[in-house]
């Protein structure tokens, strides 16, 4: 089992809403359907903020200031790619405009499992039956902006 560092952003708006892409993947021969933040895998001789920032880009087009990072993260152990890892995840914070990410990606396991992305307010978060990774974000997104939000 190969360990999966990654950096992830916890991207807000003005508003307090977070940005999450909606994975749909496939687990045991049926679909895997998960929301998470912006991010991915730290590659070799890359840092966690330089990865962070390497993602955000690709993913949603947005080259912010990241704050942190602001959590870590034991993401458990699944199957990436038709490989078993045990995954463990660094945040970082960021602010945009409401309009300012665009959903993209770069490769083409990328393009085919990001499919939809859209802004949460925590409260809707908090009360949604989806799966979400982290558990807990809503919570854990309180906590980042009661600490870390720009004035």
């Amino acid at each position: 089992m190969r360990l999966r560092r990654s950096a992830r952003v916890l991207l807000f708006d003005a508003q307090d809403n977070i940005f999450l892409i909606r994975f749909t993947a496939e687990l045991d021969g049926k679909p895997f359907i998960f929301w998470v933040t912006p991010g991915g895998e730290v590659e070799l001789l890359e840092d966690d903020h330089t990865a962070a920032s390497r993602e955000l880009l690709e993913e949603v087009g947005l080259s912010l200031p990241l704050i942190g990072p602001v959590l870590e993260n034991t993401g458990g152990t699944y199957t990436h790619l038709g490989e078993t890892v045990r995954n463990y995840d660094v945040y970082f914070a960021a602010w945009c405009e409401h309009d300012a990410p665009k959903l993209s990606g770069v490769t083409a396991d990328e393009i085919r499992l990001m499919t939809e992305a859209r802004w949460w307010s925590l409260e809707e978060l908090a009360s949604s039956t989806e799966r979400v990774f982290p558990e807990q974000l809503a919570g854990l997104a309180r906590q980042v902006l009661a600490e870390r939000k720009p004035a």
